[in-house]
């Protein structure tokens, strides 16, 4: 009977997680366009060095934790949880005295939040069907595309201009 309660705030909540990873996505682009190439290169570093810790707890290739790949639904979730969990502790580190952990915990942070909000979206599309499934798919894969692009920044592969023209595209 209240069958359709539950399905409209479940609609709900994914209409909220896109919303959500829409402004994350948006923000994050237009804080690199802001900041500058070489805060661009030490967030593509810290997209891939939480990729890596990903890929290390999850027993996957980093290739495959930069864009949520080869994971089940429950590793998904962990993988989101785990991320909540530890861009809060990263925040924290914001506030310190010393530079260089303040710096750290910067890109640590955007890495954290870039791959949360992907890893909580491909968490979704396991869960959802029919037109959400496809939104929720389509916007993981814009946020994967990012996360790589990032990471393929960091290592040299791409210029940090990449991601400015990307600010565009969102």
């Amino acid at each position: 009977m209240l069958k359709w309660l539950f399905a409209r705030k479940v609609k709900n909540k994914i209409d909220s997680d896109l919303t959500d990873a829409h402004v994350m996505l948006t923000t994050m682009k237009l804080k690199l366009h802001k900041e500058g190439a070489e805060a661009t290169v030490h967030y593509g570093e810290g997209v891939g060095q939480v990729a890596g810790l990903l890929a290390k707890r999850f027993g996957i290739s980093v290739p495959a934790a930069i864009e949520a790949r080869d994971l089940d639904w429950q590793k998904l979730s962990d993988g989101a949880e785990d991320l909540s969990v530890t861009m809060e502790k990263s925040r924290s580190m914001l506030k310190s005295e010393v530079q260089v952990v303040r710096t750290t915990a910067h890109a640590h942070t955007f890495g954290c939040v870039v791959l949360y909000h992907l890893y909580r979206l491909r968490f979704l599309a396991t869960q959802v069907s029919g037109t959400q499934q496809a939104e929720v798919s389509a916007m993981a894969d814009r946020i994967a595309a990012f996360a790589r692009l990032m990471t393929e920044i960091a290592i040299g592969l791409r210029d940090a201009r990449d991601a400015k023209g990307e600010c565009g595209g969102t």
